[in-house]
């Protein structure tokens, strides 16, 4: 069920927006542990992300993270106190892929953390 979900979601965004998205294993557990609700409340922020371009400004409309996380996005959202970190990067195809390695609560920097833990899951 989870992965139709995904898959559905791909589906939209690579037809609608050129985009496609793929989690890391972490990232997937983050996304498995919340409830069904919060689950399409964070599907629905990724898509808005697509929506608006998921590349890093200037290409695109990605908030960029600070630091060592400095070539990846975050996605936040205050009223459902998240924090989605992703790297966007664009195929020779045109196709944007947003790499996302952390869903998590926006705890101070606790999401943050967990990200850069999770630096070695991408290469």
């Amino acid at each position: 069920m989870v992965q139709s979900k995904i898959e559905q979601l791909n589906a939209l965004i690579l037809e609608k927006y050129k985009t496609r998205v793929l989690f890391s294993s972490s990232a997937m557990q983050d996304y498995k542990s919340f409830a069904t609700g919060k689950r399409n409340d964070i599907l629905r922020l990724i898509l808005k992300q697509a929506e608006k371009g998921a590349l890093l400004k200037p290409e695109g409309n990605g908030n960029r993270c600070e630091g060592q996380l400095h070539q990846f996005g975050k996605i936040k959202s205050k009223s459902l106190n998240l924090r989605i970190i992703y790297r966007p990067s664009k195929e020779d195809d045109g196709i944007v892929e947003m790499g996302i390695i952390a869903i998590g609560p926006r705890d101070d920097s606790r999401i943050y953390k967990m990200a850069i833990e999770r630096l070695s899951e991408l290469d």
